[in-house]
């Protein structure tokens, strides 16, 4: 599906449906505030909130009106700088991570200038617009809930997708060990994103094989987007102190009581977390801060790949949606706007 064209393109959402939903139109200039950059967008990230709001499966207390801009995260060149402001300026190439209504899948986005880093000449827009999200999401599991140290054992679910790959990359990079769950298609391309072993869950028993790489000793970290019955499986694995951090539901909630789950583990001292990245982004600006300016420099020196799974144009947002809908991708999916530097 190819959406007309428009002016000034944006991907914008009237009403909440099938991806078909989402059509080109012009949106008015956001407006500069206290404290904000005005940026040009080249690109934007797609993620699984997105899917969330376009399908209206919001609650009604977080969910946007419409029509509604969608996009948390994207790259681009500053257009403009409020007054107090200090560090960016007009003409600098930058990525950005935002709340709803940042609107990355529009030209313009006005953004807090704590939420945006420079990035290096030498990374693309699509690079710089499919980190954020990702590699600030996993900076916060593997390092706010259970210090880790260089040998450790994490198991990564869903570990081909954008923040699998993050986490993947980053163990490496902090010398942990990781073992990648996913499909038998990516067990190869996990393993070149830093999994240190790759299980095809789908083989049966993902339990049972991860406990023979990891011996009694069992794992200090498990990342599991997933929910359903994994969660219990996961915490028969973890070591003494070990912890469940628990961001997505793609297999629904998490299955059994905590009588069930959590008592026959108490003499380990083990913990389950349920992690919302926007939690961390709201209590701790300047954390978040340093992480994204940390992750920028990271790209530029080679140290991080941001996984561009594949690439959209605007006009084809709806087919994009699709694409992570229907779990087929490896890595992050971006959009690129019309005539924008990829």
């Amino acid at each position: 599906m190819t959406m007309p064209t428009a002016s000034n393109p944006t991907a914008l959402l009237r009403t909440t449906g099938d991806p078909d939903v989402l059509a080109l139109a012009d949106a008015p200039p956001p407006r500069l505030g206290a404290g904000q950059v005005v940026v040009r967008n080249h690109a934007a990230g797609v993620n699984a909130i997105d899917l969330l709001i376009r399908s209206g499966a919001l609650p009604p207390a977080v969910m946007p009106a419409l029509p509604h801009v969608l996009g948390v995260e994207g790259a681009g060149v500053v257009e403009a700088v409020a007054p107090d402001v200090t560090g960016l300026a007009v003409g600098d190439r930058v990525l950005w991570f935002g709340t709803l209504g940042s609107g990355g899948y529009g030209a313009l986005s006005a953004i807090d200038a704590r939420y945006v880093a420079r990035v290096g000449e030498g990374v693309g827009m699509a690079q710089a617009a499919a980190s954020p999200v990702i590699y600030t999401t996993a900076l916060h599991m593997l390092e706010d809930y259970r210090t880790l140290a260089a040998g450790d054992w994490v198991l990564v679910r869903s570990a081909a997708g954008g923040v699998g790959v993050a986490a993947l990359q980053l163990c490496r990079l902090l010398g942990l060990r990781a073992i990648a769950v996913t499909t038998a298609g990516k067990l190869d391309y996990v393993r070149s994103q830093g999994a240190t072993a790759a299980i095809d869950y789908l083989a049966g028993d993902v339990a049972a094989r991860v406990r023979a790489l990891v011996g009694e000793e069992g794992v200090a970290l498990a990342l599991n987007p997933v929910g359903g019955a994994t969660v219990a499986e996961d915490l028969a694995l973890l070591q003494a102190r070990g912890q469940v951090v628990i961001f997505g539901f793609l297999g629904g909630l998490p299955e059994g009581t905590f009588a069930e789950a959590l008592v026959p583990h108490f003499n380990r001292s083990v913990g389950v977390h349920v992690s919302d990245i926007y939690t961390f982004y709201q209590a701790d600006p300047a954390g978040t801060a340093a992480r994204l300016a940390w992750i920028a420099a990271a790209i530029a020196d080679g140290r991080l790949e941001p996984p561009v799974g594949a690439m959209f144009g605007l006009s084809d947002a709806g087919e994009a949606h699709r694409a992570l809908e229907g779990g087929s991708a490896r890595g992050k999916l971006v959009l690129l706007h019309p005539g924008a530097e990829a």
